[in-house]
């Protein structure tokens, strides 16, 4: 299709607007009015009474000022060139769009991007993500009329992704009554929280963060009498709760004393200095939200389905089973995936102190310093590898990070000859990776996976480089998109 788009800013518009426009390709276009199917945005246009071009700049427009970065007209081009504009491959560009933004995951990945590999590959049955995450693959096949699978250590993001899948096509299929139960919950929340919040039980939260203070207290007893009437509300309809106390979850951290950026820690002195905590305005926006997207959200979406904890181990019932796989997996640079949800992690029931964090770390693959211990088993050796982990040995202050590596390597061989099973004769595993960078060297993770992909008997199809990125010592890494294939 064809869209006219103008030549200057108009009054109303933000200055750079227009050469921001001009700039764009069509697949980034595509990606900043947030890569809807053309009956979806024909319908919007419908019901926002505008023409087809006016609704497209419309939601050009929303992208734009939303952008951390406005682009100067001499930059957009260039931006454009990489295929991304300056949207990236990252979670930020899912966070609006209805759904995928339910809950904030920091190491989250691009839904536009999945959109596109599903096009590109023409995916018609099955599609497998063995890092499901918050349900980013999922739920991008799920609205594209795909049925999923996945894996997932994490059990809050194991219910993050239900949540989002299949709890909301539940909630999608009785429309009417969802919408409804929704609407009392915040209808109870502006009249009621003080009452359940009073009467809320502070006694786990004390014995799982002796002493620790995440909270204030009056913010974590309005997070939890809020549970208890999400509970109250719903009754016997579970895909509703789950809806509610997703909705909790996704404002604990912004409720808390703690800020989560690349790991979750607590709050300077000198940040958020006129940050306001109220809880009922945060629930009652999220569940507004949810009604909202529940409304838009396709009659026909497909269902996921979980696989196992342990990407490592697919079970046999599903060799050969997949005809394309995407994923992002955790990066070798030390980030702490479980504890950065220990708060949700503890408010949902999944843990009950922080020791708890060592057993889902034990299960997963070794990708940060806190997964190196002892207890792991013994790893598989890779001679690219290991010319890598010796300079470690020589060079490294702390005398983890080479076993670090060792350990991820070996862990993702095995995430590889799992995906090899899986995959149907022909079928792809499209794999987004970033390299890294450990006392001033370098560890290319991508080159060194694509010599283990081809060790388990998968092709390398294809490397493309995403985005640009910066180690510590700002020395410039790579995000790289690798596709590799299981011969036919």
């Amino acid at each position: 299709m064809t869209i006219s788009l103008p030549l200057e800013d108009g009054p109303s518009d933000p200055v750079g607007f227009a050469d921001f426009m001009a700039g764009l390709t069509s697949k980034s276009l595509r990606s900043a009015i947030g890569d809807l199917w053309l009956e979806d945005l024909e319908a919007k246009a419908e019901a926002d009474d505008r023409s087809l071009s006016n609704e497209c700049v419309r939601l050009l427009r929303e992208t734009y000022l939303s952008l951390d970065h406005k682009p100067a007209a001499s930059e957009v081009p260039a931006a454009a060139a990489s295929g991304d504009a300056a949207l990236g491959v990252t979670f930020q560009e899912s966070k609006r769009l209805p759904i995928f933004g339910w809950y904030p995951y920091v190491e989250g990945f691009s839904a536009p991007y999945v959109r596109e590999v599903l096009k590109r590959f023409d995916a018609r049955r099955s599609v497998y993500d063995p890092f499901g995450g918050s349900g980013t693959t999922q739920l991008a096949a799920s609205i594209a009329g795909l049925e999923s699978w996945y894996c997932e250590v994490n059990p809050f993001m194991g219910f993050v992704a239900e949540t989002k899948l299949n709890a909301s096509r539940a909630a999608r299929g009785e429309l009417e009554r969802s919408t409804t139960l929704l609407g009392e919950f915040r209808r109870r929340l502006d009249s009621e929280l003080p009452r359940w919040a009073k009467k809320a039980d502070l006694t786990s939260y004390h014995e799982a963060f002796p002493g620790r203070e995440f909270f204030e207290e009056q913010h974590i007893r309005d997070l939890l009498g809020a549970l208890d009437l999400a509970a109250s509300v719903a009754g016997d309809d579970s895909a509703v709760h789950d809806l509610l106390r997703l909705s909790v979850a996704a404002n604990a951290v912004l409720a808390s004393n703690m800020t989560r950026r690349a790991d979750l820690r607590r709050r300077r002195p000198d940040e958020y200095k006129n940050r306001v905590v109220d809880v009922q305005a945060m629930l009652s926006e999220a569940v507004t939200r949810m009604e909202r997207d529940l409304r838009s959200h396709p009659k026909n979406a497909k269902p996921s389905h979980f696989v196992a904890a342990d990407c490592r181990q697919a079970p046999s019932e599903f060799d050969g089973a997949f005809e394309l796989a995407i994923t992002s997996p955790p990066y070798l640079n030390g980030t702490n995936y479980f504890r950065n949800t220990k708060i949700e992690l503890w408010m949902l029931g999944f843990l009950n102190s922080e020791r708890d964090l060592s057993k889902f770390r034990n299960q997963a693959v070794c990708a940060g310093i806190n997964n190196v211990s002892k207890s792991r088993p013994s790893y598989n050796t890779f001679a690219d590898v290991e010319a890598v982990a010796e300079q470690l040995d020589a060079g490294a202050g702390d005398k983890r990070i080479p076993l670090l590596v060792r350990h991820y390597f070996s862990d993702m061989s095995d995430v590889m000859a799992s995906v090899f099973r899986v995959l149907e004769p022909g079928g792809r595993f499209v794999f987004d990776i970033g390299d890294s960078k450990f006392y001033g060297v370098h560890v290319p993770t991508d080159r060194l996976l694509e010599a283990i992909a081809e060790s388990v008997g998968l092709v390398v199809e294809s490397s493309a480089v995403l985005a640009k990125r910066y180690s510590r010592d700002k020395s410039q890494l790579v995000q790289r998109e690798l596709v590799f294939r299981k011969a036919s």
